[in-house]
């Protein structure tokens, strides 16, 4: 059962024959109150330190929660900002990866097709070339051609050899059937004029298909000559 100070010091003891001094009883208890008044007030200051004490350790906890919490999340933030930064590099380089790689190919196709158009505009050369000189060469053996001389030499008019054979027939005495037959004869040698020309310009125009077919041989060979290099290029 605990005491307060005032109990003990006001604390009336039984009066017996050749008991105890009360002086010095009384005394004693008056220092013992004393000394349990000054270790509650003690008691008191030790609870206020410690209450105290508590406060700062739980504020002190607080700061360390909150400086933890701001540590994990500026961890998180950190490796987040640093994934973002990792993928958005990626990103990047894969982008300029690609266009490099798309302006590569585009100035390969565009090199590959002048190099198809060089070669192409080449070959036409030869081929036009080619038929040019067989053209003009063919020109030069048309004009080399016999029939030439033939055409210039050709100056007989044969409506006057016709007109002369009447006019001699004319001087005869020549019966209607007579007259019948040299009409006759005379619409024969018209039709064998008219052959012997037709005949002519058909020898020309042979000669000139002759010569056409000559070019046209000619074209086909160089074709196939120009194509032959091309293959092998290719092959290679």
């Amino acid at each position: 059962m605990p005491f307060t100070p005032s109990e003990i010091k006001n604390k009336e003891f039984t009066k017996v024959k050749n008991g105890l001094e009360p002086a010095e009883v009384s005394d004693y208890l008056t220092q013992l109150s004393n000394e349990i008044e000054r270790l509650k007030e003690e008691k008191k200051q030790l609870e206020k330190v410690v209450e105290e004490r508590d406060t700062n350790i739980k504020s002190y906890q607080q700061v360390h929660q909150s400086v933890s919490d701001a540590l994990v999340q500026a961890q998180q933030a950190g490796e987040e900002t640093k994934l973002a930064a990792t993928k958005e590099a990626e990103a990047t380089i894969s982008k300029a990866q690609a266009q490099a790689d798309l302006i590569v190919n585009d100035a390969i196709e565009k090199a590959r097709h002048l190099s198809f158009q060089t070669e192409d505009m080449k070959r036409q050369s030869k081929i036009f070339r080619s038929r040019f000189r067989m053209l003009v060469e063919a020109q030069l053996d048309l004009l080399k051609n016999d029939d030439w001389d033939y055409l210039l030499n050709y100056d007989i008019d044969a409506e006057q050899v016709t007109q002369e054979n009447f006019q001699h027939l004319n001087n005869q005495d020549i019966t209607p059937e007579e007259q019948q037959q040299a009409q006759t004869q005379q619409s024969a040698n018209n039709a064998n004029n008219s052959e012997s020309t037709s005949n002519n310009a058909n020898s020309q125009s042979v000669t000139g298909s002759t010569n056409n077919n000559a070019v046209n041989t000619n074209e086909s060979n160089s074709l196939k000559s120009s194509e032959e290099p091309n293959q092998t290029k290719s092959n290679k």
